[in-house]
């Protein structure tokens, strides 16, 4: 019986779903039923009972899901012990400047207690991540991956949804909880390059509008779009982690009700060894 046959079935119990926990395991559904048909094999029972609305729990399933999450837990307590245990060369992580400011640091500060050098390289085009990576110059990186083809290791880490940034000043900063994508979808925006996975993803939600996106300026770095919004020249869609740190008196974040795209952080790396014992260390909650 392996741990990630486990936590398979645990994710699909909880979302009661194949297509959802695929997506949340970052896997073919036919790989995640794979993995679930193998577990089942291994405890000679049928855990899941599926129909077109999705998947329920059997009374072996039932079991299971209320045996197996403490023990999960302790054996990802056990392999953080014994990894932390196990010395490895300075660790290189290549990820956008967003999340460099917002997220890893805060990820990163267990790295001193642990006695491990990381550090840090900030990237604008996801293809020069992905060219770092084959070089062996970064050991691993951190972006939303589901639109590009790789061989590489890779695991989800978190979801983050898309807002709305207006100057306080703008019409639209007339909207007072949420808005809708056809309030905006023809004002000119500012954006990220289109090698970067905020880009693609805006491009991808517009395309699911039937619209294209009205671009105005195109800018490599984050926090200059926020300057551009704050100096009222132009809103943007971006994701939530760059509503952390910006004056609130000066640009209004709005919900967009209608755009159901989020993106996905995921942990990428060229050695899943190196992978596994990031996620372990610095990533599991």
């Amino acid at each position: 019986m392996r741990t990630e046959w486990l936590e398979a079935f645990l994710v699909t119990a909880k979302t009661k779903s194949l297509t959802k926990a695929s997506e949340q395991l970052h896997m073919t559904q036919p790989a995640l039923s794979k993995q679930i048909r193998k577990l089942e094999e291994d405890l000679g029972a049928t855990l899941f009972t599926r129909s077109a609305k999705g998947v329920e729990l059997t009374e072996a399933g039932d079991i299971l899901f209320e045996e197996i999450e403490p023990v999960l837990h302790k054996i990802r307590s056990i392999q953080k012990k014994i990894l932390s245990t196990q010395k490895t060369s300075e660790i290189k992580i290549g990820t956008w400047p967003s999340i460099s400011s917002f997220y890893l640091p805060y990820k990163l500060a267990t790295a001193k207690e642990n006695d491990r050098e990381v550090n840090i390289k900030i990237f604008y085009h996801y293809y020069d991540i992905f060219n770092y990576l084959h070089t062996g110059d970064i050991d691993a990186a951190l972006l939303d991956d589901r639109e590009i083809q790789h061989s590489y290791w890779s695991k989800p880490l978190f979801k983050e949804p898309f807002y709305l940034f207006v100057n306080h000043l703008h019409p639209l900063a007339k909207h007072e909880d949420v808005i809708y994508f056809n309030d905006f979808k023809d004002e000119p925006l500012v954006v990220l390059p289109s090698s970067c996975d905020v880009r693609m993803l805006i491009e991808e939600a517009y395309r699911l509008h039937h619209s294209q996106p009205n671009i105005s300026f195109e800018i490599d770095f984050g926090q200059s779009i926020i300057g551009f919004i704050s100096a009222n020249l132009g809103i943007s869609i971006l994701p939530e982690i760059f509503t952390y740190n910006i004056d609130r008196s000066v640009i209004k974040v709005l919900p967009i009700a209608d755009f159901n795209i989020k993106r996905q952080i995921s942990l990428i790396a060229r050695n899943p060894a190196i992978g596994k014992l990031l996620f372990t260390l610095f990533f599991h909650e």
